[in-house]
């Protein structure tokens, strides 16, 4: 994530399995319906019900129109169930938040943010009144409760939305993420000079508790040294925090299982990684992967012949043998190229393409 411009959402993990179906092998070379053109970002709930917001292609400076679709059989069907147009930057995408199978949010960005929200697995949706017109981040640990950073202001609801009240001012050098994972467990990453640190609270913003993140073991970090660090949740316990400020790799990554009181640095992850819960990590590079069983300590293997696509930085593993990927397609003499999704249920072994929905 970019602590730039970019609206922040954060997710709640969940890991239901379901029984799909697949596209047929015979039309995966042929299949108009396996690429689009338009930016795509996804968010899943289970191996075969997911979400995807879909821009139609233009400039990433340009309003257009954007869909949020449905599917429920593994992408062989995609049901739009919104649309609009008008002030969307599709610079400013950010995923589905789905609490539940019922309730899930979309904040959508543009010249002025929008936030919509569904109770009833998406056949309805409103919109909700923002208390700012442009938004950070925003995260729901449930149905009802939710926080709202519009910095350096910071605001909670306890009806979904329909109304904010603001909390106390953040700590200065607060960057942009929030990280909720219940009223007593609020994350926020620091921004600054000198060792990375992050701040919790446990008490709705009342008072925030500074940790600093130690070097690696013999490294240091020097007083000249900037880090902006970003906080993401494991699944149910545990964070982990990296290193955002120098783009591409983190310089560093180190998580905590006991609210931010020790660190313990993570050996590199050999490419993107995904959580299946917060011991077992899977990380996706070319044709590679790899998979952790003791939160990034050490990292084996499983295959390096995964086929030969080009995988974007969006993995979301279900469960020990489901997942999804995001994927890059070129274009041939024989078929059209573009974004496309992708699914596994042996564990990463095979990867077999799914449908997406498409931006017109």
């Amino acid at each position: 994530m970019i602590a730039t411009a970019v609206a922040s959402f954060a997710y709640v993990y969940s890991n239901k399995s379901s029984t799909s179906q697949r596209v047929p092998e015979s039309s995966e070379s042929s299949d108009p319906l396996l690429v689009t053109r338009g930016y795509v970002t996804f968010e899943f709930i289970s191996p075969s019900a997911g979400w995807a917001l879909v821009v139609a292609p233009n400039s990433s400076f340009t309003p257009g129109q954007f869909a949020i679709f449905r599917t429920v059989d593994r992408g062989n069907h995609w049901t739009k169930q919104q649309s609009g147009d008008g002030e969307f930057f599709n610079y400013g995408a950010m995923p589905v938040q789905s609490v539940d199978a019922a309730h899930s949010f979309i904040l959508v960005r543009g010249v002025t943010d929008r936030l919509f929200r569904t109770a009833d697995g998406g056949v309805h949706w409103d919109t909700v009144t923002l208390p700012k017109p442009n938004v950070g981040s925003v995260a729901f640990s449930d149905p009802k409760y939710g926080w709202l950073l519009a910095w350096p202001d910071l605001y909670v609801t306890r009806d979904s939305g329909t109304s904010w009240q603001p909390l106390p001012r953040l700590p200065q050098d607060v960057s942009y993420q929030l990280s909720l994972r219940s009223p007593t467990e609020a994350w926020v990453n620091g921004a600054g000079p000198g060792a990375p640190h992050v701040y919790t609270s446990a008490d709705e913003g009342t008072t925030w508790q500074r940790h600093t993140v130690p070097p690696p073991p013999g490294g240091f970090f020097s007083s000249t040294s900037f880090f902006t660090s970003v906080v993401q949740l494991l699944p149910r316990t545990g964070v982990v925090v990296t290193d955002a400020y120098r783009g591409g790799e983190p310089s560093f990554r180190a998580t905590s299982f006991d609210g931010g009181g020790t660190w313990r640095h993570i050996q590199p992850p050999p490419g993107t990684v995904a959580y299946q819960d917060a011991l077992h990590w899977w990380a996706l590079r070319g044709k590679i992967l790899s998979k952790s069983s003791d939160a990034g300590q050490t990292w084996t293997q499983v295959t390096n012949a995964l086929p030969d696509w080009l995988y974007r930085p969006d993995l979301y593993v279900m469960d020990a043998k489901h997942a999804w990927v995001s994927i890059s397609v070129p274009a041939t003499l024989s078929t059209q190229g573009g974004n496309g999704l992708a699914f596994t249920d042996d564990g990463g072994l095979h990867w077999k393409r799914a449908r997406v929905p498409q931006s017109s």
